[in-house]
């Protein structure tokens, strides 16, 4: 995703009076909220598509000197770092600027190396492999010889011990090839259309050993194909070619050992069906939208033993919808935005034994929903700020937990996170001061580490990620309260004095009553971990009278 914020002005930081208890983790597991400022000051380096290499991560950036290429970063500042400038000087070897469409590399895993399409301003766009250095870093074949390219599309598919991908040469069209990181070993897999036209081979999907895909023929035009990696078993299996359709979506979706997928054919539209990877075994799951009209199923996820996922019909407009796999067990949870108008639900994310997603309604805009799969159940989940004026995106599902982008009242979009409870709801850092926003988008767990791309007015759009060495066990409150938080992507303990507050002083204990730390609110803010060893602490916050207004007991791993 090539995201760039709307605003790139200086923004006034909000003065707030507050203590802050800074715990940086002494473990290099752990990294810092923004990772490196790639395209120094308030340009945007707009990192995306990270892979896990190793240890490392791989990702696209743009540091502005050398445009979009490879990097690598283990979470820390000096960790993260230009792997090649393929296409030497400000050129993008990563990034295809086309008439129609631009699209970032995408990067795959194969052994050791990671492989991508790039361009390295000698042999247009082919596919190249690195290890995470410099030196390992080369071009495993040139498809298309000369300065042509044999990719735009810059897409990879991993099935077992090969890359699949789509690509032409001197002699044939867009086809289907297969590489096993080699040069040698990178070879045309199957001439679907025969001669120098195109098979056009597109939603590649790969299914353990076996990569399902579109494709056109001579003889039976676009419909659903499958390999096994061998010419011989790359066949044809029914006049139903899988499709995006309105969606960004991937089309796909594996449920109950089958493929469900969004197929558009000549008698249904596009409507749900799924294969066992047989032509008899392709089936269509329910004509949805009846007749040649189009359903354009989309969004799909699993939620216990039911496919949830979003489709159009001609009464209810675009809305959620499950299957059991079946005609019969098929069909509409809830009439969000009652009538033809359509709710037009996205980002589905499962968490715990429920499904999350954005929807929008008569009242609410782009909303934060959640359903049990049944229609009482189906409801908005946390409203941030007054009816009519919510905005969610970028849904995340991680470990249990859910990340999003929204705004509320007094900020822009910043980073949210929830454990599917209105309690356990809540912003986790005000990246971009005010009502700026950050914006944050591209997530991607790795490991311990979860990466994503944020702005900030210093610094633009930037690599930061997220990480958290203090939990809290327990949290008492007095009615003259002052709020204690914690700032994951800073890795702070907050104390938060409220307006007509006589907070004076904190005080730090261990678990045996002894005093570690006390600390003025006047007093210089920060104090270094050292101070602490790994294990449970209790901090108590006391007005003049010296009686405690606030209560926390935390965690230190």
């Amino acid at each position: 995703m090539i995201y760039s914020h709307p605003h790139k002005k200086q923004y006034l930081v909000k003065r707030i009076i507050s203590f802050v208890l800074v715990l940086f983790s002494v473990q290099s597991s752990f990294c810092q909220s923004l990772v490196k400022d790639i395209n120094i000051g308030n340009g945007n380096s707009n990192p995306a598509n990270f892979i896990r290499l190793g240890n490392s991560t791989c990702f696209i950036a743009n540091d502005e000197l050398h445009g979009y290429e490879l990097w690598i970063t283990d979470g820390t500042e000096a960790g993260t770092t230009r792997v090649k400038d393929i296409n030497p000087g400000v050129g993008d070897g990563c990034f295809y600027h086309g008439s129609v469409f631009r699209k970032i590399s995408q990067l795959q895993v194969l052994g050791k190396n990671v492989y991508f399409f790039a361009n390295d301003g000698v042999h247009g766009f082919e596919l190249w492999c690195s290890d995470g250095t410099d030196l390992g870093t080369h071009l495993v074949k040139d498809i298309m010889p000369g300065a042509g390219s044999s990719s735009t599309d810059l897409s990879i598919t991993r099935a077992g011990s090969y890359l699949y991908f789509a690509a032409s040469d001197a002699l044939h069209g867009i086809e289907l090839w297969r590489s096993d990181g080699t040069d040698t070993g990178t070879v045309l897999l199957k001439d679907l259309y025969p001669g120098p036209q195109s098979g056009n081979p597109l939603y590649l999907f790969a299914d353990s050993d076996v990569v399902y895909f579109a494709a056109n023929d001579k003889v039976n035009g676009y419909g659903l194909w499958k390999t096994n990696g061998t010419e011989d078993g790359t066949v044809f299996l029914k006049n139903v070619a899988p499709s995006g359709g309105l969606s960004d979506s991937i089309p796909y979706i594996k449920f109950k050992g089958e493929l469900y997928f969004s197929g558009v054919s000549i008698d249904y539209g596009t409507e749900l069906w799924k294969t066992n990877g047989t032509p008899d075994g392709t089936v269509l799951v329910k004509d949805i939208n009846p007749g040649k009209a189009e359903a354009f199923p989309s969004h799909f996820n699993v939620l216990k033993d039911r496919l949830v996922f979003s489709a159009i019909t001609k009464q209810n407009g675009k809305e959620l919808w499950q299957s059991d796999g079946t005609e019969a067990g098929t069909g509409l949870i809830k009439d969000i935005y009652p009538g033809k108008e359509s709710s037009d639900p996205g980002q589905p994310v499962v968490i715990k034994d429920k499904i999350y997603f954005i929807a929008s309604d008569t009242i609410n805009h782009a909303e934060l929903w959640v359903s049990d799969l049944s229609d009482t159940g189906t409801r908005v989940f946390y409203p941030t700020k007054p009816a009519g004026n919510q905005h969610f995106k970028n849904l995340f599902a991680d470990n249990g937990w859910m990340y999003f982008t929204t705004d509320s009242a007094n900020t822009g979009f910043e980073l949210w996170s929830s454990d599917g409870t209105a309690e356990g709801t809540k912003m986790l850092s005000e990246i971009c001061q005010g009502t700026c926003g950050s914006e944050p988008c591209n997530f991607y767990r790795s490991d311990t580490i979860l990466f994503f791309c944020a702005f900030d007015d210093l610094h633009g759009n930037e690599l930061w990620c997220l990480g958290n060495n203090i939990t809290f066990i327990q949290q008492i409150t007095t009615q003259k309260a002052s709020d204690i938080y914690i700032d994951p992507l800073r890795r702070t303990l907050n104390q938060m004095r409220q307006t007509g507050s006589d907070i004076i002083y904190i005080k730090i204990f261990d678990l045996s009553g002894n005093e570690l730390y006390t600390q003025y609110i006047k007093d210089p803010n920060q104090v270094s971990s050292e101070k602490f060893k790994s294990g449970i602490y209790f901090l108590r916050a006391y007005d003049k009278h010296n009686d405690f207004v606030s209560f926390a007991r935390f965690v230190k791993e």
